[in-house]
């Protein structure tokens, strides 16, 4: 139990010098912000008690290392808040491969990636993978609209309630370009 909290504590920052090393020694592209809040438990809650206009945002770093001739490969942070009756709590990392050029549309891309984190709910932090596939249309240059398609492992409804879930979820939100990496 002692090097699990060492791991939850130390992890993010190990991940954020990773990203900046890479970044620094092979970036081509860029850093990006994005964040997306669950379309069903803003418009029509669900039937756990948790009403229409429930807050659950996933806020997402992500790297996006050099074009490819199908895309690039990505990877990054992301920070899950869900002010549900029972407040939840998401942190982890992820990685995967953007493809570019769908239905020959560059402005149109799309990503999966695979995940994995620590839930915090009622006093519990467990581990968790999750899986994603995200769909990103430019607005400009540096903004894009996304709808970000989630499965995660509820490994809290296992403690809580003896019920392992996989939960599927859908956000829409916004990513922005916060700075490209050009290397000379």
């Amino acid at each position: 139990m002692y090097y699990l909290m060492i791991i939850k504590k130390k992890f993010p920052l190990f991940f954020l010098l990773f990203i900046m090393s890479s970044a620094i020694t092979c970036a081509q592209n860029s850093i990006n912000f994005s964040l997306h809040q669950d379309f069903k438990l803003l418009v029509f809650g669900d039937q756990l008690g948790n009403r229409a206009g429930t807050l659950d945002l996933i806020a997402r770093v992500k790297y996006e290392a050099k074009d490819r001739p199908l895309g690039f490969v990505i990877y990054g942070l992301e920070y899950e808040k869900a002010l549900l009756a029972d407040p939840y709590t998401r942190l982890g990392s992820f990685a995967g491969f953007t493809f570019m050029d769908i239905f020959n549309d560059y402005n149109f891309h799309a990503t999966s990636s695979l995940g994995a984190g620590f839930i915090n709910r009622k006093e519990h932090t467990l581990f968790s993978w999750s899986a994603s596939i995200q769909l990103d249309y430019f607005i400009t240059s540096s903004l894009k609209i996304s709808v970000l398609n989630q499965l995660t492992e509820r490994t809290d409804l296992k403690v809580l309630y003896g019920d392992l879930k996989y939960r599927y979820s859908l956000f829409v939100g916004l990513e922005i370009r916060l700075f490209g990496l050009n290397k000379n």
